[in-house]
């Protein structure tokens, strides 16, 4: 079936009386979280121009261009839910004018049905080739496999969402006490082994389309997404077996209470921060840190000073543990930066407090020289 012979059938049934444009427009939001701006291709910037171009796409589908900027970003769960809004005597009747393409369709799988043709097409015009019948089912049975053999260790490792570059789904899901799982394990390079070096847990949309994809960018840009998790969880480990002095969980608590009026005249200068954040190479993260010990040094100091002496939190101790977190992962060979981040996420994760206060108490402690040894270039 062509693009512009489901879209009049569509339109027919479902867009209320609103003229092409209108409806072309709904049919995309239903479809993608792409903005017009992002999908449309019109040099005319006009409204009469876009609708021009909408006219267009109704009689021919996307431009490749614009069916490549979001093939990866569709909501097919949208589509599915909002054809499902409508009665079900509208259904029925999309589902009698769609009977010569499927002759199993029906009020209730119609929602499904059309959905499957519409992200099909749009992936055709974005220059993937949908695999034959054999091809599927062979790749249902690698998947199954996959997904048994890999699934948690891959969910753990990207802490269960998407791992696809600007998705970021759920893989996981929780609903009235129950848990489903909704992903697929997708091989990073089709060409190489199956090894969980060269695996990552992908939504099912994800997974869908890049099992069409041949773009060695992508495939590149997903190695170094693996690259990154797996480096990761290499620091969780590290660090998941030293103790955190719980209390500095309300050390953080009154951090995160400080205003202005604390904190107002209370400005600290970094002690020869440069020796120990080189600028010249960690220039991000040296104007981060420079920024909160400028800012919450001195208050912190003294909010560490008296939970000391009133017996709320033992300092020597935290001192200790800090310089540990940072022995582990220096030794690890983890780069400044990522030893910044990864401390401050093992503090999130022990204490619950949001990841900015985590990351203020570690600079904190990198102008203490707990963390980071005086030894930038």
């Amino acid at each position: 079936m062509e693009f512009k012979t489901l879209f009049q059938i569509l339109k027919k049934h479902l867009s209320d009386g609103h003229d092409v444009p209108y409806f072309f427009r709904d049919l995309m939001a239903m479809l993608t979280e792409v903005s017009e701006d992002e999908w449309g291709t019109s040099k005319d910037p006009s409204q009469e121009g876009k609708d021009k171009s909408l006219r267009s796409y109704a009689k021919r589908g996307l431009p490749k261009k614009s069916a490549q900027t979001i093939v990866y970003r569709l909501t097919p769960e949208n589509t599915i839910e909002s054809i499902n809004s409508h009665g079900e005597a509208q259904r029925r009747l999309l589902a009698e004018d769609l009977r010569g393409y499927d002759p199993d369709i029906d009020a209730d799988n119609v929602a499904e049905k059309v959905t499957d043709w519409l992200v099909e097409m749009i992936q055709v015009s974005a220059g993937l080739v949908p695999q034959d019948e054999l091809t599927k089912q062979k790749q249902q049975q690698l998947d199954a496999q996959l997904k048994s053999r890999y699934g948690d260790y891959l969910l753990a490792e990207e802490e269960n969402h998407c791992a696809f570059p600007g998705c970021g789904r759920e893989l996981v899901l929780t609903k009235g006490g129950k848990i489903s799982y909704a992903y697929e394990v997708s091989l990073i390079d089709k060409t190489a082994p199956a090894t969980p070096e060269n695996l990552l847990a992908m939504c099912p949309q994800c997974h869908a389309t890049y099992l069409l994809d041949s773009n060695k960018k992508l495939c590149k840009e997903l190695k170094m997404t693996k690259k990154l998790l797996s480096a990761h969880q290499q620091s969780t480990k590290l660090l998941s077996g030293l103790p955190l002095e719980k209390g500095i969980i309300g050390v953080i608590s009154r951090i995160r209470k400080l205003g202005e009026k604390e904190l107002s005249g209370a400005t600290y200068e970094p002690v020869e921060l440069k020796r120990k954040i080189s600028p010249a190479t960690d220039m991000a993260l040296y104007t981060t840190v420079s920024l909160y010990v400028t800012t919450y040094y001195k208050s912190i100091r003294d909010i560490m000073v008296s939970a000391d002496k009133r017996g709320l939190i033992d300092y020597d101790e935290v001192q200790d543990q800090m310089h540990a977190f940072y022995r582990k992962l220096k030794k690890a060979g983890k780069s400044k930066l990522e030893i910044f981040t990864e401390i401050s996420e093992r503090i999130h994760r022990v204490t619950l407090q949001e990841d900015l206060f985590c990351q203020i108490v570690v600079a904190f402690f990198i102008e203490k020289c707990e963390v980071f040894d005086a030894d930038a270039q």
